[in-house]
């Protein structure tokens, strides 16, 4: 198929398509409302282009469009951006700036599979632990991620560059009401393990294999009525003097945990 690139003259910083572009990345609201968010970077363009998942609704570039990503735009729209105009909008700095504005799919608790681990995100609010949360538990085998009452936004873009394609990939199923959400994994025959810093059991005491992972806040740790309706706490023993792990590594330390223990059943 041939490449459709506009015919329009090379988009500057005012052109309404390049304003819409800009509040994508920065208004949760915009997001929410068109349910669209922005890949960037070519290698994140060309795997959404490529994915199955996901629906590419425009790509933006710079002439010479970079050579991967014009021969997986195929059909899609291309809009060329005047030089230097992206490097204003977007948060990456690369060689050749490109980004994608895609389609958010739509993901309900029931679409995350019925067995298997997945991850519970309890009001984490940092789109960088979040970002690697979503890489660390595709890598794990992680079924899917659910994000609990006002947890930062998924597609918000520095959670899109820290998941390194995992938010492209994985069943994140966002904005999830608590009884909504506990209900639905006792139904999956899950386990609910909660995250504590202390006064838990030790992780690897624990069935991790089939289980609803909580994590909690980075400062308040997971909710009251997360902690109350747990089947299990654990607790990550720590040998040095360092109070806590940062929520990600903790997260790291789990989901690798229940790999490594779906790996001996």
């Amino acid at each position: 198929m041939v490449q459709r690139v506009s015919l329009e003259p090379a988009l500057g910083a005012k052109s309404a398509r390049v304003k819409r572009l800009r509040r994508l990345l920065s208004q949760r609201q915009a997001r929410l409302e068109q349910q669209l968010f922005v890949v960037e970077g070519p290698i994140l363009v060309v795997e959404a282009l490529q994915s199955s998942k996901v629906e590419v609704i425009e790509v933006y570039g710079e002439e010479p469009l970079d050579g991967s990503v014009a021969g997986a735009a195929e059909a899609r729209p291309v809009h060329l951006v005047a030089p230097g105009v992206l490097h204003q909008v977007l948060d990456t700095v690369t060689p050749q700036p490109v980004c994608a504005v895609v389609r958010t799919p739509k993901c309900s608790i029931e679409a995350i599979p019925e067995t298997g681990p997945v991850l519970v995100l309890d009001q984490l609010r940092d789109p960088g632990n979040v970002g690697t949360l979503l890489r660390t538990a595709e890598a794990a085998g992680i079924k899917g991620v659910l994000l609990l009452g006002s947890a930062v936004d998924s597609t918000n873009p520095k959670v899109v560059r820290a998941a390194a394609g995992a938010r492209l990939r994985l069943p994140v199923a966002a904005d999830v009401d608590y009884e909504e959400a506990l209900q639905a994994l006792r139904q999956s025959g899950r386990k609910v393990i909660a995250t504590v810093v202390d006064g838990g059991q030790p992780y690897t005491e624990v069935d991790l294999a089939n289980a609803a992972i909580v994590l909690g806040n980075e400062s308040h740790g997971v909710s009251s009525l997360v902690a109350e309706a747990a089947d299990h706490l654990v607790t990550i023993p720590l040998a040095g003097p360092t109070e806590s792990l940062n929520v990600s590594a903790a997260g790291a330390v789990l989901c690798f945990e229940s790999l490594r223990q779906r790996s001996r059943q």
